[in-house]
Parts: C-alpha cells; structure tokens; sequence
C-alpha cells in the first residue's frame, strides 16, 4: 500500500501538480469567455449564435438545438439514447449525424440543464478548455513563462475566427478546434515518452473526433501529422534511432487507441457518408488571392455576408507579439513561421500551387466546403507566436525591473484581451433563444393537423426545432448530410431538378414549381405548407396563418399502404402503382420501431413511407424477412393474401459493433494509462540489492519550471 501511494504521491507532483493552472490563470479564462459571450451569461433568455439579423438561421437553431432537445427529451422518457431522427428530413440516423455528436461526452450535459443553459456551459466550457489547452501547451512544451503562456491562451481563445463561426452557430467548430491545443501538447508529450503518454494521445484523438466537425478533425489530423514528422526528426538527430522508433511506436499505439474509441461513432458515419449526398463529387472552387489574403489578415471587418469565413486576422495586438517574437527568438519562431506559412498556402485553396499539389495527395481534401476554414491550425501557431513575443518583452523588463514584470505582464495580458473583445465584438450573435425557439401559431396549426403524418414546408417556413416541440416529422429539412435516395425522390414529389451536392429539402423555390400530391402521399406527408398557391387539385387549401397557406393532402397514403405487383410480379414502377383497397392498422409509430397490421385480398408488397436506410430489420409475421426498394427510396416488403402483421425495426449493427470497439479502446486506454502512470519494468538486482529503474518522466518533469538543456518542442535547447 505505501509503494503505490508513493507513485501516486509521485505522479501528483510530477504531473498534475505542475499541469494546474493558478486560481489566477484559471479566472482570466472565464472571465474573458463571459465578456466575449457577454451578455448571454447574466441574461436568462440570451445564447450565442441566435441572433439572426445579418444572415438566415444558424446551425445552433437549424439543427444543433433540434437534436439536443431529442436527445434530452429521449432519455428523460425512455433512459436510453435515440439513433434515429424522424424530425426532418424525412428521417435519417441520428447516431451517423456529425452535428449531433451524440457520442461525444459534453453532449450528455443536456440531461442536467435546461437547453438554453446547456448551450451556455457547452460554449463557454469549450473556450475556457481551448484556452487552458493552450496556456499548457505553452507553459510545457515551449517553456514559456506564466504570464506569456496566459497570453498565448487569451490569444486563441479569443481569435476572432472562432467567435465568428460561433456567431453562425458552427457549434462543433468550436469544440473540434478546442481540442487543436490538446492534440499538439499529447503529440509532444508522446514523442517525448511514449510508454506514458499514448494513451492520453489516443484518448485526445478520439474525443477530437468525436466532437462532431469532420473537416475540423481532417485539419488537426494534419496538424498532428505534421507535427509528428517534425518531432520524431528531431528525435532521431538528437537521440538517436532507437528512441526514434520508440515514439513512432507510441504515435501509433495512439492512433489504434483513438480510432478505437471513437469507433461507435465512425462506423455510422461511414455508413451513412456512403448513403448520403456528400457521395456526390464535390469540387470546392474556393480561393484567396495573396493580395486579398494578406489584407484580411490585418483587416478586422471581412466581407459582412459569411463573416466567418472571411475572419483571417488573429488580431492586431496579436500580431504585434508575433512579430516581436520572429525578431527578438528567431531561432525558436522559424519553425512556428513556417507552419503558418504552409498553412496559408492551402487556407489561399485554388489561388495557391502548394493548394493544388497537396490536393493531389491527401485523399478528399479538395471535396471540403470552406477551405479557409484550414486557417484554425496556423490561429494556434499564432497564439504561440503571440505568446513567444510576450516573452520575449517580459525578459527584457525583467533586466530593467525585476519587480515590475507581473505589472507588465498582467499588462500585457489584459491588452490583447481587451483588444481581441472589441475586434469580436457583434460576431458571437447574442440574441433571444425563447423568441427563435418558442413554436409560432402556423407551426401548432400545421401540426394539430398532420395527424400521424409528414408536413412538407415548400419554402422551408416551419422550425426544426418546433417540429421536435411539437413532435411532428417534416418531409423537408436541412442537414450537411442528407440521404441520397430520399432527397431524389423529393425532387420528383417536389417539381424540381436540382444536380450536385444538397443540404437541403427543397433544394430550392420558385414560382413555377409545383409539388405532385399523389407522390407527396407516397412518402406519408399530410399537410403542405407554402407562401405562394398551389395548383394540384389534391391539395385542399384548408387556412391561412401568418401569410402562410396551408393545405390538406388528401392524396396522403399514411405510415404504410399496399400496392399491387407490377407486370412482372416485382416492386412496381411510380408509373404502374396501383393501390390496393385493404386498409393497413398502425399498431405502434415509435421513433425507431414501427408495427403495422392488415388483410389483404391478394398478393402484393407492402409500402413503409419512409427511406430506406441499413439498420431497419423487417419481421413478416414473428419472422424476419428481406425488403425491396419502392421508388428506389421506401421498403416494400412482399406479402401473401391473408391477415399479416409488420414490424419494422431499427437496430443498426454499425452501432453494436462500434460500440464493442470502443469499449475494447477504452479497456486499452485504462490499460495504457496504468503501464504508463503506474507500472514500472522488472526489477533488477545489483550487488544484492534492488535496483529499480529510473523514472525518466518525473526526473524531467521537476525540472519544467527551469528546464535545463531541455529540448522544447521547436528543437532549442533552453539553457537558464
């Protein structure tokens, strides 16, 4: 007993100790992430990323409020998670959705708070975690002084790009890149002892992942990437092969561990990226002329239609340190330069040769919407020039005024924050969250009329969001990933054509469209909004609310309907369906598990109005069967004349099987974390005494406050 309570005594003041920022430190970052949220933290009504003004609805209201509500209000009901959202979009895997993040551990907050509360500690947790990320990665891995490395996490927490994405509602944005900071410190940290710490790397990859942006976990896996090849270089010349080949293995133990973790997330994505509209080649035009480029990034006021996109500059104050940083520690700031340099290469896309030629070799980086977005890993390079440049000031001040250096750090630390709160000022959209989340008299009306069926809004004029309230499925809807058959056929029930990647249902409107009732019905959708009239005679105009007509399909087929065989006895065709007359029960309409029960007079297929997706199981009466595919979209499952019941099912396997990889990982963390923190090679004997080895880790970290040949992570060798 007292030999582990030893290691443990050991391992708090070798690692945890140290790794704690002061009640200090810990204060300025909450502070400074309640006056960038301001006033949401003190308002009851207020949230970030609600205020709609300058732009339409942020992702926060579209979709991330949506299905945060299913999530809470799934659990409170039946304890466990959905998998599957019937809200919009005519229903899709919840579990597959990246912006649900439903695996993702801070996500579960939602059960404790109330939504708009949820929202703000989610927020402000993420920039106080993205801060304190980068005031350790500073403080340990470039050696940095306190002070300097509190300016350093001010400076990322606060960059203006990531409270304008904020301010769109890119709620995964921010909690993807929160973890860049994270990444970079474990990466270092691994290369340096891998034994200890690949399972915290492999932890941190996962929980990246997790976070739900996939383009942001593509970028910081680069950045890792990157990173790694330049550690393990430096590895090499300095120590040799065979600690080279050690930390590669520790990089890739790590990177086992992490997919393994984040496994029950990454097999429905799959799954679902292969179903979904982002199957469709995407070729991004994007592109930032070097002239333009380099004027964004001191101008603080970007184009005013996507301002977050635009956002380049970390901020002028910034800016100012990192120049002071590139003249006064050179040799320690080239390689950060030239990370951002590299990094400003792809952020220019198709105005830039390095853009062209990396597109060439990474799979799918060209097939990403907004490439600037790559900009968030030179923010991070930036932040750490930013706080080498602080540095480099709080030692000349130190050789003038010994005394005077917590002054001029302190200083300097409330300089760049006041500065980046006022460049930020506007972007993170504070606005009334009960006012855009409160259902309106048309979303009630619509809903009290759909029945058990689908509202379909032509110009998309119902919330998301109410459609959870009020529990009725949209037929429309938005979403970055769409199943690919459903968004066809809508374009068939629809009266449009639309060609290439789509987020949307509809794709788009204009006066000369005109949706099908009859094919609307196929697909369950009882109630037709829009703010123009319709023409089909199907459609009964049955009131008006809020300039908003609303008609009545009395071509709806319901949850299921049979159809006859077409002329070869297979699934018939859109232009051969004829309807049978037998009336189909529905016994149960639950979230995942539908049952329906019917006679029918002759042999025929049974129609589910709903898209097909891997993970439905059928049972034809106790007994599974297969299903075939109506409209190339909806099941149909073949029956025989007679008294049949139908239970339709979602049980997906990608889930199950993902879920026991990720308890394999994180048996292999808890392993990892004990072989590295706890265990310790055999023992070895000398002249009759025991020899244990040494510990190199907690030799090395007594001495991080005054490093002493230390090699830090840009290769200088610090000499106090």
């Amino acid at each position: 007993m007292n030999e582990w309570q030893n290691r443990l005594h050991r391992l708090w003041r070798a690692y945890l100790l140290p790794a704690l920022p002061t009640v200090g430190q810990l204060a300025v970052l909450v502070v400074v992430a309640a006056v960038l949220l301001w006033p949401a933290p003190i308002q009851p009504n207020e949230l970030p990323g609600t205020w709609t003004a300058l732009w339409s609805d942020s992702d926060l209201l579209m979709n991330h409020l949506p299905t945060a509500l299913l999530i809470q209000r799934t659990f409170a009901q039946g304890h466990g998670l959905p998998l599957w959202n019937p809200y919009f979009g005519g229903g899709q895997p919840l579990a597959a959705d990246p912006l649900a993040a439903l695996f993702y551990p801070p996500t579960h907050l939602v059960h404790f708070f109330s939504l708009r509360n949820y929202y703000l500690v989610l927020i402000m947790g993420h920039l106080v975690f993205a801060g304190l990320g980068m005031l350790l990665l500073a403080r340990r891995a470039f050696k940095l002084s306190r002070l300097a490395a509190l300016t350093a996490a001010v400076a990322f927490m606060a960059t203006p790009r990531l409270l304008s994405h904020l301010g769109a509602g890119h709620v995964t944005i921010l909690q993807t890149v929160a973890w860049f900071p994270w990444l970079a410190l474990a990466c270092w940290a691994t290369v340096r002892n891998p034994r200890r710490w690949s399972a915290v790397f492999g932890f941190c990859l996962a929980m990246a992942v997790l976070a739900g942006h996939p383009q942001m976990v593509y970028y910081g896996l680069m950045m890792v990437a990157g990173l790694s090849a330049w550690l393990l270089v430096l590895r090499w010349r300095q120590e040799g092969r065979r600690a080279f080949l050690m930390s590669a293995a520790g990089l890739t133990v790590a990177a086992v561990i992490g997919v393994l973790l984040a496994s029950v997330y990454l097999l429905p994505v799959m799954e679902f990226t292969a179903r979904s509209t982002r199957q469709l080649s995407i070729s991004s035009m994007d592109g930032y002329p070097l002239r333009h480029f380099i004027h964004e990034l001191i101008d603080p006021n970007p184009a005013p239609q996507l301002p977050w996109e635009g956002m380049v500059t970390p901020g002028l104050v910034v800016l100012g340190l990192a120049l002071i940083a590139i003249v006064t520690r050179l040799r320690k700031a080239w390689p950060i330069v030239l990370g951002i340099a590299l990094v400003a290469g792809l952020t220019m896309g198709n105005e830039s040769p390095l853009y062209h030629l990396v597109a060439k070799v990474l799979p799918d980086f060209d097939l990403f919407r907004g490439l600037a977005r790559i900009w968030f890993v030179a923010l991070v390079l930036f932040a750490l020039l930013g706080g080498l440049g602080a540095d480099s000031l709080l030692r000349g001040v130190r050789r003038v005024w010994s005394r005077g250096v917590v002054i001029v750090g302190l200083l300097i630390v409330l300089i760049v924050a006041a500065s980046l709160v006022n460049t930020d000022k506007g972007y993170a959209q504070v606005g009334n969250f009960t006012a855009d989340t409160t259902p309106s008299a048309l979303a009630r009306t619509a809903a009290q009329m759909a029945g058990n069926g689908r509202i379909y809004a032509v110009q998309r004029n119902l919330h998301q969001v109410n459609a959870v309230e009020l529990q009725v499925p949209l037929a429309d809807g938005w979403n970055p990933l769409m199943i690919q058959s459903y968004v066809s056929y809508m374009q068939l029930a629809g009266g449009y054509t639309a060609t290439g990647y789509q987020l949307t249902v509809p794709a788009f409107d204009a006066p000369v469209i005109q949706p099908h009732a009859v094919l609307l019905g196929y697909m369950n959708i009882s109630v037709v909004l829009s703010r123009r009239p319709m023409t089909d005679p199907l459609l009964v105009l049955a009131g008006k609310e809020d300039g908003t007509f609303i008609y009545r399909n009395t071509a709806n087929a319901g949850p299921a309907f049979l159809v006859m065989p077409g002329p070869d006895g297979n699934v018939p065709a859109l232009n051969q369906v004829q309807r049978m007359s037998d009336t189909v029960r529905t016994l149960s309409l639950t979230t995942e598990q539908q049952t329906f029960s019917f006679s029918a007079s002759a042999a025929g297929y049974l129609v589910i109005a709903m898209p097909q997706f891997p993970g439905w199981n059928v049972e034809l009466d106790g007994h599974p069967v297969s299903s075939s595919l109506f409209a190339a979209t909806m099941p149909a499952i073949k029956v025989g004349p007679g008294s049949h019941t139908v239970s339709y099912t979602y049980a997906p396997s990608s889930v199950r099987i993902g879920a026991v990889l990720s308890g394999v990982g994180l048996v292999a963390t808890i392993v990892g974390l004990f072989f590295g923190f706890f265990w310790k090679p055999g023992k070895r004997r000398r002249s009759g005494k025991e020899d244990r080895p040494e510990d190199e880790d907690t030799e090395r970290a007594s001495s991080d406050e005054q490093p002493e040949n230390a090699v830090s992570l840009v290769g200088e060798k610090n000499v106090q």
